[in-house]
């Protein structure tokens, strides 16, 4: 018998002895890797119910074993030992991974069959890099590379717009002969390959994330899901697989087969007297609230109808008091699954009504969340250690989370935000990332069904304006006239202007781009024709977003620095959106810049208002005072 016949003959009688499931077809593991967040002591909570992602096997007596470097990259996150070595497959095989990219910088993440040696080439590894898919199989029939020089697949994925722009549906398939690759359910590699796959003596199942350019980032905020099959998948299969994938973006859905919260619960809306409370399930679904000072003594609240997305307004409630409430969900649907439950709960949340109007208060203040749920996430956690009041939100809440990208809101913005949102309320102005307001709308109660309002706390008043619609902001414009019509009418200590698009920037290359010797506009020209009422009626602060940075001007009036009465406007775009830079040289108005995630915080006592920026280590970037 010759020596490689003989070595494929004694590998499958030892891997069958191993795994007695390898001569059936099977998948060996199906993982959802989604970020587990929750902010930290008596505040950790996770709402409803959710799949963990996997943890390594026999962590607690472990030894670290030496990395895969992938694309010079070393791994971030490593989740090993996912599969027990007897089980990994032979011959036939099939590895899938689903993967979301929608960030800037390069990223990427492997799935491996690696020995724990480092001399040694992986079995097999597929992954994705910056917008490239990779695969590399070894079997006993090919020629041992040399050293760690592997011959690998990489598939383009033209300029990663793949399914709804940024998921890959990344699969290798493997028969014992020939290899195939598919990219969202297309075959776009194939070549004759033949033998036993070639596992070293010591091989461990790995996932790892190589995910540097990227702080604070999760494996699950990338590769979303992965399986490994002991078969050969066909076409139609995979097919199969990405259609059933591509439903689950279309509703917002983030685990199969199991009824949960993809959305929520959120607090909006706050008043004195009254909480706005929305919450999204996963299945049409009714629920029952319950809330109160105390839950033993608690209200409850029966929600017969029978939808997904359900809306609600506690009222009756006790100015600057503290509440508790939980959700809890039941499935009108049988779910395909006899273990999985059809009810679920929020776990016991709590929030507080807004302050009296002499009191004292705090809020913090960030803009286009956008893309990036492990930054929201991290500005939340900060955010949570200091307990505003409320926050506020400028706009971009996702990057484009119109009807058709309604995964945007569950898979970006609640997925990072509700652990936040769930017990402080925010109140929103729309940015071009929701500019059809189709789903803005409908996760918000709006007062008088605009986009537009106004609202107050303690004494200060807001003024909320949707510059999305840039005609309404000029002289005579609906929401100039309703603008000018509040501010007559104002009677608050401080007045507050909240809007997406800028009055005043110094960003690089929105309003012409500098580092090519256009002259700048310095922002918005439209939206800056609200400047004269912003003047006239003696606004305090504009606060926007749009641009991915921040930048605080001097008080500014009639278009010249005047420090005793000028408004002060602010660009807080510091939360999940990809960062942007400046102009060359300073700009005029300009007092303070800083390119780098962030978030603003204000606290208000009658006359006074202290103000401070901070960056994602909780380092103080920013501090002013303003007095009556």
């Amino acid at each position: 018998m010759h020596m490689r016949t003989l070595y494929r003959f004694i590998l499958s009688i030892g891997f069958l002895a191993l795994s007695p499931k390898a001569q059936s077809q099977s998948m060996l593991f199906d993982h959802w890797f989604w970020p587990d967040y929750q902010l930290s002591g008596n505040a950790a909570n996770r709402v409803g119910n959710r799949t963990l992602p996997p943890e390594s096997r026999l962590q607690r007596y472990d030894r670290e074993t030496a990395p895969l470097i992938f694309q010079g990259q070393f791994p971030t996150q490593r989740i090993r030992n996912l599969l027990a070595p007897g089980k990994l497959p032979i011959t036939a095989f099939t590895i899938e991974a689903w993967i979301e990219d929608h960030v800037n910088r390069p990223i990427g993440s492997l799935l491996m069959a690696k020995s724990i040696d480092q001399s040694e080439t992986p079995a097999w590894a597929l992954g994705y890099y910056n917008r490239k898919a990779y695969f590399y199989l070894k079997t006993d029939e090919m020629e041992e590379p040399n050293g760690q020089q592997v011959d690998t697949v990489d598939v383009e994925l033209a300029n990663f717009r793949g399914y709804k722009r940024y998921f890959a549906h990344i699969v290798a398939s493997y028969d014992g002969d020939s290899l195939k690759i598919y990219i969202n359910g297309t075959q776009k590699y194939a070549k004759g390959q033949k033998g036993f796959i070639a596992y070293a003596d010591q091989t461990e199942c790995e996932a790892a994330g190589y995910l540097g350019n990227e702080p604070y980032m999760d494996l699950g905020n990338h590769l979303l899901h992965a399986r490994l099959w002991d078969e050969a998948l066909g076409k139609k299969e995979i097919e199969h697989r990405f259609g059933e994938l591509q439903r689950m973006v279309e509703r917002g859905e983030l685990f199969p087969n199991q009824f949960h919260f993809n959305g929520g619960p959120y607090l909006h809306h706050a008043t004195q007297d009254a909480m706005s409370l929305t919450w999204e399930t996963s299945l049409p679904s009714t629920a029952i609230v319950r809330f109160g000072t105390n839950l033993e003594e608690a209200r409850t609240l029966e929600i017969d109808q029978d939808t997904t997305l359900h809306t609600l307004v506690l009222s009756g409630l006790t100015p600057e008091t503290r509440y508790y409430y939980e959700v809890i969900a039941s499935a009108a649907e049988v779910i395909p699954k006899d273990s999985a439950p059809t009810k679920i709960s929020s776990g016991i949340l709590s929030f507080a009504t807004a302050r009296r109007d002499s009191s004292a208060y705090s809020l913090a203040v960030f803009g286009d969340t956008e893309a990036r749920p492990h930054i929201n996430f991290r500005m939340s956690e900060l955010i949570w250690d200091e307990r505003p009041d409320f926050l506020i939100n400028l706009g971009d809440l996702t990057d484009g989370g119109r009807k058709p990208h309604k995964f945007e809101w569950n898979y970006e913005y609640f997925l990072g935000m509700t652990p936040l949102a769930s017990r402080l309320p925010i109140f929103p102005v729309p940015g071009n990332g929701e500019g059809d307001l189709y789903w803005y709308k409908r996760y918000h109660v709006l007062p008088n069904g605009e986009a537009y309002y106004t609202f107050t706390y303690g004494n200060a008043q807001f003024f909320m304006l949707n510059s999305n619609e840039r005609e309404e902001l000029e002289p005579g414009g609906k929401q100039y006239e309703w603008l000018e019509e509040a501010l007559k009418a104002s009677t608050a200590t401080w007045k507050f202007a909240c809007h997406h698009h800028p009055v005043y920037t110094s960003d690089e290359n929105d309003y012409g781009d500098t580092w090519e010797q256009e002259p700048s506009d310095l922002g918005d020209l439209q939206v800056r024709e609200l400047a004269q009422l912003y003047e006239t009626y003696q606004v305090d602060m504009v606060m926007y977003g749009h641009l991915h940075t921040y930048e605080r001007t001097w008080p500014l009036m009639e278009g010249k620095v005047s420090p005793s009465n000028g408004v002060v406007y602010l660009v807080a775009g510091g939360a999940g959106g990809n960062l942007e830079g400046f102009a060359p040289t300073r700009s005029w108005f300009s007092t303070k810049l800083y390119r780098g995630h962030h978030y603003v915080k204000m606290d208000i006592h009658g006359e006074k208002l202290y103000f401070k920026m901070y960056d994602l280590n909780g380092a103080l970037k920013d501090y002013m005072e303003l007095e009556k």
